[in-house]
């Protein structure tokens, strides 16, 4: 079996930026990048699709803590007016 060999930095730099300009991977770009950067073309998918859950999994992350601020506010406003009627 092969041993996994790990992405040089210039490679994670390149993905990353190519990442940033589109989230999506079309077979085209897929082949241009794994030539550009000496990879497999799978090893690109597969980095995309990592980098897509983690993308996905920090959004979540975002929407929770944005959601729980609100919560929390709303939840201290209904506190006061509930302390006014008492």
């Amino acid at each position: 079996m092969e041993k996994k060999k790990r992405l040089t930095s210039e490679q994670l730099d390149s993905l990353e930026s190519s990442f940033q300009e589109e989230i999506k991977l079309d077979p085209d770009r897929k082949m241009k990048l794994a030539r550009e950067l000496g990879l497999q073309p799978r090893q690109v998918a597969v980095w995309f699709q990592n980098r897509r859950a983690r993308w996905k999994a920090k959004q979540l992350e975002r929407l929770y803590d944005s959601l729980k601020l609100e919560f929390d506010a709303v939840s201290r406003e209904k506190q006061k007016l509930q302390d006014e009627v008492s």
